[in-house]
């Protein structure tokens, strides 16, 4: 198998991977840091400039870097695979304000229940109380044994340092080694180490009524995001809509029905997109959806989370009916697919 020099000339670190690993994944995975958070090419942490060699880009939507900076010679690092026998590349690092400092942190697991047959509701117990602080909409890194690199999860609730329990949804993959593993072999009582926070998807700044999209378990950081703000007393108005491909995929109504039924500022709605359904005679696509409902979304804020094709497709209508980018929030999970060449890594949540 061919293999590329890789030198990142800030550090001036040199590691050599396999020519179809990402070049993040492989680093990570040989104990060597680079700058990163989400690594799913929404948040443009792990951007750096071409300066030797080759790659290919791998997907993005537009968001974190765009074709212009591409044709300038930047890339992800979270999504570009070598296309040269060497590569030397600067990282940007782009600083991120109020992302708290990253902490190990040890737990135990104090539940693994399934709520679909492809979802898992993880519940890790801190083994003390913490500082670090974990804000909604942020991934933390779970390492279990055997398996790298450690795979990224978002945080499904809220979470309180004092009190010291992290909720995780975890969708099964097919051939995702982290996946099968807390499905099939994660059993309560085990001690893990996660390390957080990664990640900045968070609520855009102003004021008015807040739209969010989740498709699947992009469910876990809106839902945070949405009952942290609750909490806090927010008086805006929160739509949350998760969109599944069929009604026994669907989960977390209990959270769903208790938001709405304790806050009269939200409403959450469920699509069904492959099959008629006791939530909506005819398949409906999340667009669909918005643009059935929302003659315009001017003066509105989004938070869009799921797989790719679903932030892409949510986020431009969006924009077309009138929502500011800036005023728009994605967490999108990097795309299973693109990932097997490697070891089967598998997206967020």
């Amino acid at each position: 198998m061919a293999t590329c020099e890789v030198t990142e000339v800030n550090s001036g670190v040199t590691f050599t991977i396999d020519t179809n690993e990402i070049v993040l994944d492989g680093a990570l995975a040989r104990g060597i840091k680079l700058p990163h958070q989400c690594r799913g090419a929404s948040c443009g942490t792990c951007k750096a400039k071409v300066l030797e060699g080759a790659v290919d880009h791998g997907w993005s939507f537009g968001f974190a870097i765009n074709e212009a900076e591409k044709e300038q010679g930047l890339c992800l690092l979270c999504q570009a695979r070598p296309l040269s026998a060497t590569l030397r590349v600067e990282t940007l690092q782009i600083a991120s304000e109020g992302v708290p400092e990253v902490s190990e942190l040890d737990a135990e697991v104090l539940s693994n229940v399934a709520l679909t047959p492809r979802v898992r509701r993880l519940v890790l117990a801190l083994r003390r109380p913490v500082s670090t602080v974990l804000p909604a909409g942020c991934y933390v890194e779970v390492c279990l044994p055997g398996i790298s690199p450690h795979r990224m999860y978002s945080l499904a609730a809220p979470f309180a340092g004092d009190i010291g329990l992290v909720e995780l949804f975890v969708a099964r993959h097919p051939q995702g080694r982290a996946s099968g593993f807390i499905h099939d072999d994660l059993d309560p009582g085990a001690a893990l180490t996660i390390r957080g926070p990664f990640g900045t998807c968070r609520l855009p700044a102003g004021n008015g009524p807040v739209l969010g999209l989740a498709g699947g378990t992009g469910l876990a950081p809106v839902l945070a995001i949405f009952e942290a703000q609750l909490r806090s007393g927010c008086p805006d108005e929160f739509v949350l809509v998760l969109s599944v491909r069929e009604s026994r995929e669907v989960f977390a109504l209990d959270r769903l029905e208790h938001l709405a039924r304790r806050y009269q500022n939200f409403g959450y709605r469920i699509l069904v997109t492959d099959e008629p359904s006791r939530y909506s005679t005819q398949p409906v696509l999340a667009p669909d959806w918005i643009r059935a409902h929302y003659p315009s979304l001017r003066g509105h804020r989004g938070v869009i989370s799921g797989a790719p094709g679903f932030v892409e497709a949510c986020a431009k209508t969006c924009q077309e009916l009138g929502m500011n980018s800036a005023d728009i929030a994605t967490d999108s999970f990097t795309p299973v697919s693109a990932e097997l060449a490697l070891i089967c890594p598998e997206p967020a949540g």
